[in-house]
């Protein structure tokens, strides 16, 4: 019975700070709260990054003037993108179209000598699906028309991955004429191709690529 008393006891005295449960106690809550500040910290850390201040189009340059710099959370991405610590090199110039708010990508940007791509206007008949705007990338198709047959072959595609610049709406005026206009950023390589079908009135079809890449 003594036992018993002394044993109760024991269980119900309050833990010294040797007392091994309290000491394990002690680390899991220092461990817990470590982790929480470490999570908390690495969510809240930003950095400076470029934006654009205004729409760039390709071929402007690409200036600290023309930037504003925010303070932002990239989630291990910043390696993308133009950061505030280093300004645009003299001479940089967009080669893609630049959103105002938008942040700087690297590679969207080249220096005057960095590429051969020149913008080119192609006017359609048929319209454009919504998602071909400024920037997107679009699959150019085009049929040799056939003026002994007065019809058209079959179609080829002539610009993969094209990059659209502008696009616009022709206007119904004197004489019904209307449709799309659509301003193409085309390498010099695949330039002489493109003028060619649009010289011989080659039936032009312009398909939206969300997967395209660099032209």
């Amino acid at each position: 019975m003594a036992g018993q008393v002394g044993a109760e006891a024991r269980r119900l005295r309050k833990p010294g700070w040797k007392d091994p449960r309290l000491l394990v106690g002690i680390l899991l809550v220092a461990g817990s709260v470590a982790g929480t500040v470490g999570l908390v910290s690495a969510r809240d850390r930003t950095v400076p990054m470029y934006v654009a201040r205004e729409d760039i189009s390709f071929g402007e340059p690409v200036e600290a003037s023309r930037l504003d710099v925010v303070d932002v959370r990239l989630d291990g991405t910043q390696e993308h993108y133009l950061p505030a610590e280093r300004e645009p090199a003299a001479g940089t110039r967009a080669s893609t179209l630049i959103r105002a708010g938008e942040l700087v990508p690297l590679r969207g940007l080249g220096l005057d000598d960095g590429t051969t791509r020149k913008p080119v206007s192609v006017r359609l008949e048929q319209a454009l699906p919504a998602a071909v705007v400024p920037g997107s990338r679009v699959d150019v198709w085009a049929a040799a028309r056939d003026r002994s047959a007065n019809a058209y072959g079959r179609p080829e595609i002539l610009l993969p991955s094209a990059e659209v610049a502008a696009v616009s709406a022709l206007e119904s005026g004197f004489g019904g004429a209307s449709g799309t206009v659509i301003e193409l950023l085309v390498d010099d390589g695949r330039m002489a191709d493109l003028l060619a079908a649009l010289a011989n009135e080659a039936s032009v079809t312009v398909v939206h690529n969300p997967a395209g890449g660099g032209s």
